[in-house]
């Protein structure tokens, strides 16, 4: 079999299907204390429970939600440390409204992938003696003595996706350890619900991601918690495949294990132009991933991408810019729970709510552009 807008319309109404009995077999109950089975409905109803945070109802707010003491100083200069993904560009594109709110001075700054590229990077970062930092995934132990020389200066950094930011005397990261977790969990019981109860899945770890691990956990977690029979292999995807050659790993592991039912991947890149060479090697195993670039959602809207764990991204970024103001303010501030955290800002989509525009991806909160004004007291 082969992916096409069909076959993705047949398993999505067997996936209604299973979904209906997994809500009749709720309303007739089930012992509490009981193990659901591998592939019973109890197993799916127990998935859908959980994951009821994560299909966007009901109105959501900002992290944090009050206004600065003052004004952010017009000309105020910013760095964004750019680790060269798809999805780190997204990032940067996502900063430039909020900067050209307040008035900032961004500047992109690319670190490289090796230990040598990054710590020539963080020097020039030391130089410019920016009023803050930005980093996304960027693992501190590649820049401990750049942090320290950014400390005695008086420079903050906020970080998104950062797994010890604390450990190295960093502000923490409200979507660090416990937010991956969480939605690692939530992709494990995702999985479990797509695949209509499946039994054989397999994780796409990027191991070079400092948060990848955390979701590999939770869907594991998750996965053997909701059906104890079911097994999650772990294949590892570098860093430098994606973009490249992260697909052709991915046909290469199915074909080399035809039992696999459903795939999950820490990262959305790795499905990038994945359905076509599928279809070519005549696969028709789906699957759903995190960090959502605009090419997968163009993939699910075509039918030819099962779903995806959305992150609205533009409050990420807002969201860690306006961390970095309070930092910047010496302003203290509080982080809601990490299940808070994480539903807040991700959704499973799949062809039933994908977004219209996949350049502006999933919006958690229509006017949060307007909250953030307020609070930053513009206007």
């Amino acid at each position: 079999m082969t992916h096409s807008p069909r076959s993705r319309a047949l398993r999505t109404a067997a996936l209604a299907a299973a979904t209906a009995v997994a809500l009749t077999a709720c309303s007739v109950g089930s012992g509490d204390d009981a193990a659901p089975d591998a592939s019973s409905s109890a197993a799916i109803a127990a998935a859908q429970d959980f994951l009821a945070p994560w299909y966007g109802d009901g109105d959501k707010d900002l992290l944090i939600d009050e206004p600065l003491a003052a004004p952010v100083a017009a000309g105020a200069r910013i760095v964004y440390l750019d680790v060269g993904t798809p999805v780190s560009a997204v990032m940067w594109a996502n900063l430039q409204t909020p900067a050209e709110l307040l008035g900032l001075r961004l500047e992109r700054v690319e670190v490289g992938r090796d230990a040598q590229s990054i710590n020539a990077a963080m020097n020039t970062v030391v130089e410019l003696a920016p009023d803050g930092v930005i980093n996304i995934t960027l693992d501190p132990v590649f820049f401990e003595p750049q942090i320290e020389r950014l400390e005695d200066l008086g420079i903050p950094i906020a970080s998104g996706s950062v797994m010890n930011t604390v450990e190295y005397g960093l502000p923490e990261a409200f979507n660090g350890p416990d937010w991956m977790t969480a939605n690692g969990e939530a992709l494990g019981a995702a999985a479990l619900v797509r695949s209509g109860g499946a039994t054989e899945y397999v994780f796409y770890n990027v191991p070079e991601f400092p948060f990848s691990p955390f979701e590999l956990e939770g869907a594991q977690s998750k996965i053997a918690q909701l059906c104890p029979g079911c097994t999650v292999r772990v294949v590892d995807i570098p860093i430098a495949e994606l973009g490249s050659t992260a697909a052709d790993r991915v046909v290469s592991d199915l074909q080399a294990n035809p039992g696999t039912e459903y795939f999950l991947a820490s990262v959305d890149e790795v499905q990038i132009g994945l359905p076509q060479k599928l279809s070519l090697a005549g696969l028709d195993v789906d699957g759903i991933a995190m960090w959502t670039a605009p090419p997968n959602y163009e993939q699910i809207a075509a039918g030819e991408q099962d779903a995806t764990l959305s992150v609205d991204l533009n409050l990420m970024m807002w969201t860690v810019l306006d961390q970095l103001l309070r930092e910047m303010a010496g302003q203290d501030y509080t982080w809601p729970d990490a299940l808070t955290r994480a539903s807040t800002l991700t959704r499973v989509t799949d062809a039933e709510n994908v977004p219209e525009d996949p350049v502006t991806g999933y919006v958690a909160i229509p006017d949060y552009q307007d909250r953030f004004a307020a609070n930053w007291l513009v206007g």
